[in-house]
């Protein structure tokens, strides 16, 4: 109603003084919107944007959401259905593809962690799940996606939102043991760390205010997905790494 009458004052003044040219009465109508989306649409919006289940809470002494297990598969889907995303490629980017979630979830209002899961290849073998073609598997040391609460009888569990191996939002615990199904007593370490935390070891922090880095992360991801379209994808890729690593190896 205030963005209808604000509009309506704002007619009757451009009409009263029609020989104004055009170019001041769009100037004085973006004015006009301006004024009234910085008081009241953006409030709207972002409250229309956060589920109505969600609830500010704590996952080891970091701030996370959690929502009910509706919203969590819910949230899960729309993840899922971000083509540009390319979850089927199994050689690389789950820091890309977490990182990118990430931002998408705050975008709504939902404040992710990210979960690591890595293994010491000295004391036990790699993660491990089927590869999307059914036929191999991917070997990961270690592997990263979101984690958001779900309220459960008053009870807040950790879930995972991660596409490139779940078909539906799942308990942290059916995660990992579906990463260890070939050895289910090997040690994996298993580490939450705040939505910018961006690779295993710390060193890298990206506020999702960074837009530059946004875009880089975007980048490399299209890359990626060009990568998963070519059924020989995942082996160019390991060569263009191998050629990458050889160039820098003849700089030193």
């Amino acid at each position: 109603m205030k963005v209808i009458l604000a509009l309506l004052v704002f007619f009757q003044f451009s009409l009263a003084f029609a020989q104004d040219d055009l170019h001041s009465f769009v100037k004085g109508l973006d004015t006009t919107l301006k004024h009234v989306n910085r008081s009241e649409s953006r409030p709207c919006a972002s409250s229309a944007l956060t589920p109505s289940s969600a609830q500010a809470t704590k996952y080891q002494g970091k701030d996370v959401t959690a929502l009910s297990e509706v919203e969590a598969q819910n949230l899960f889907k729309e993840m899922q259905s971000h083509t540009e995303i390319p979850f089927d490629f199994a050689i690389a980017g789950c820091e890309e593809r977490a990182h990118e979630m990430s931002r998408l979830m705050l975008l709504k209002g939902i404040r992710p962690l990210k979960m690591f899961a890595s293994v010491d290849e000295n004391k036990s073998p790699r993660l491990e799940i089927p590869h999307p073609n059914g036929k191999d598997k991917r070997r990961w040391k270690f592997h990263v996606a979101p984690l958001v609460m779900v309220r459960i009888n008053g009870k807040d569990v950790p879930y995972i939102i991660d596409p490139s191996m779940e078909k539906k939002a799942v308990p942290l615990q059916d995660w990992k043991r579906r990463m260890t199904f070939h050895d289910p007593k090997m040690p994996v370490m298993m580490d939450a760390t705040i939505a910018e935390q961006y690779d295993i070891s710390g060193r890298y922090v990206r506020p999702f205010s960074d837009e530059n880095w946004n875009r880089a992360n975007q980048e490399k991801l299209k890359e990626f997905k060009e990568y998963s379209k070519d059924p020989d994808g995942e082996n160019n890729y390991l060569f263009q790494m191998q050629r990458d690593l050889e160039r820098m190896d003849m700089m030193d």
